[in-house]
């Protein structure tokens, strides 16, 4: 399973970075099979500069981020949103993957004191593949992650139940 992980980057401070590290914990933890393409560690606004240029090798722009992050999207099984705060290129990332052709099923977690006030982003799963979920501790999130990767079979003989026991299946 190929995860684009997409957290605010600008507007996370240390305290958001570490929840939002505890949800890519939590999914290593669940899934320890998961392949993570933009990282298994969380960025914050004092660092996502930096490990771009150190994963990538090239230098920070508007143009070069945006087109890794294209790339990433595009490699993904499915995109996790990780909202602690508001993010405008978040929004941008979510517009492109549901208006490209065949859209990736999104989990979209927003924690309790970053609620969606967003207009557009509200409802998105009457007509796309998300599932929204509130959250105030990673942990919360532990059921929902789990049906939505069996709903869409993302997770190749392997079904993970609501409790985190595993049941090995296998693939025909």
């Amino acid at each position: 399973m190929k995860l684009f992980i997409r957290q605010s980057f600008t507007q996370a401070d240390q305290s958001q970075s570490n929840i939002i590290q505890g949800v890519i914990d939590l999914i290593k933890e669940q899934f320890p099979k998961s392949c993570f393409l933009t990282g298994e560690h969380a960025s914050c606004s004092a660092s996502f500069i930096e490990n771009f240029e150190t994963t990538t090798g090239q230098i920070f722009t508007p143009k070069t981020f945006r087109n890794y992050r294209i790339g990433l999207i595009n490699e993904a099984d499915a995109l996790v949103f990780i909202r602690t705060s508001m993010s405008e290129s978040g929004a941008f990332e979510l517009s492109y993957n549901l208006h490209a052709g065949k859209p990736k099923p999104v989990f979209y977690a927003h924690w309790r004191y970053a609620p969606i006030k967003t207009t557009l982003l509200r409802e998105l799963d009457l007509e796309f593949p998300v599932r929204y979920c509130e959250f105030v501790q990673p942990e919360d999130l532990r059921e929902e992650f789990a049906a939505f990767v069996n709903e869409y079979q993302l997770f190749a003989g392997e079904t993970v139940q609501a409790d985190g026991n595993r049941l090995i299946t296998e693939t025909v």
